[in-house]
């Protein structure tokens, strides 16, 4: 994408925007930016490495499993 394309921003919903902060509470500070540049309809690998990218998604995905399964016990 060029700079001078335009990026059709839309709203972010309100799952979208408690993801994000979950992100920032849990100090996952460059995952919420990951989130927010997705959210608004950028591509992150514009603004960030391959490798750090393929990193986050790992260890995010891994961290979300591992959250979603304490939540199910806890209940």
């Amino acid at each position: 994408m060029s700079c001078q394309q335009k990026v059709n921003l839309k709203p972010m919903n309100n799952k979208q925007i408690e993801e994000i902060l979950k992100a920032i509470i849990a100090g996952k500070y460059s995952w919420a930016c990951v989130l927010i540049l997705r959210y608004n309809g950028y591509e992150p690998l514009h603004y960030i490495p391959y490798r750090t990218y393929i990193r986050l998604l790992k260890d995010n995905y891994q961290f979300e499993q591992s959250h979603s399964h304490l939540v199910k016990t806890e209940s």
